[in-house]
């Protein structure tokens, strides 16, 4: 009885991780180039077994028999539906990469084309970053027209004032994400990457967030009824046991 009650206790605490998730992807639906995050959840046997390559600190035999724990949760790197903007500064990214942003703890990489000129006519995110130039610094946008060609070549007022830094990773899926937007390469995956290739931009365009509203909202109420389930069995077991108690304990 004791381990349904501890299997029930583990499901709520594992559909509250799953509806943070949830919630936080429906908060940026309509966040430009946001991926969505999907939980992922193992039984407790499978999380003990794994551990078992210490058995010095884990005795699957006495380990919990059942129960799930949120054990992480990945980005689906699915394309978003891209909207006409007709901005000169909105750029949707067409195959797999990244364009470079420089930030104050390193260079980083978005797929969220929305770009502004900060104070110093330079190319830079809503967020303050500099777009990152391939051949290192800042992209001067300072002028009356801004043409961006499909390879990143910035054109102001007639004259080329520098290239956007485009990357493809190898397994983008190893990135690291950072907010909502920004997402870092370690070493050992920059290293596994490469000048963009197959990825050109396209002006005048924006990606947007590739969350689904109806497929989120369903599993967010999926996961509340979860939630209720889990509630009922553990309240039907504590009036169990508080009968036994009465009854079986009782010396009459």
């Amino acid at each position: 009885m004791l381990p349904g009650l501890y299997n029930a206790a583990t499901g709520m605490i594992a559909v509250e991780q799953r509806q943070d998730i949830i919630a936080n992807n429906l908060a940026n639906v309509s966040t430009p180039g946001y991926k969505r995050m999907q939980p992922v959840q193992l039984g407790f046997y499978e999380v003990f077994s794994q551990k078992m390559i210490h058995p010095f600190h884990f005795n699957k035999e006495a380990a919990p028999a059942g129960g799930v724990k949120g054990v992480e949760s990945f980005t689906n790197l699915a394309m978003g539906p891209v909207r006409i903007t007709e901005d000169p500064l909105s750029l949707a990214l067409r195959g797999p990469g990244y364009i470079a942003v420089d930030t104050p703890n390193g260079e980083r990489y978005t797929r969220a084309g929305q770009f502004t000129v900060d104070l110093e006519g330079q190319l830079s995110t809503v967020d303050g970053h500099k777009v990152a130039s391939a051949t290192g610094g800042a992209i001067d946008v300072n002028g009356d027209e801004i043409i961006i060609s499909p390879e990143g070549v910035v054109t102001v007022d007639g004259q080329i004032t520098g290239q956007l830094r485009l990357r493809e990773f190898q397994d983008p899926t190893r990135l690291e994400r950072e907010g909502d937007s920004l997402y870092r390469a370690s070493e050992e995956v920059f290293a596994q990457s490469a000048e963009a290739g197959e990825t050109y931009l396209e002006q005048g365009a924006m990606e947007l967030s590739n969350v689904q509203l109806p497929i989120e909202m369903g599993n967010m109420m999926l996961g509340l009824r979860a939630y209720e389930a889990n509630q009922k069995v553990i309240q039907t077991i504590d009036t169990t046991v508080g009968r036994l108690i009465d009854q079986v304990g009782s010396p009459s």
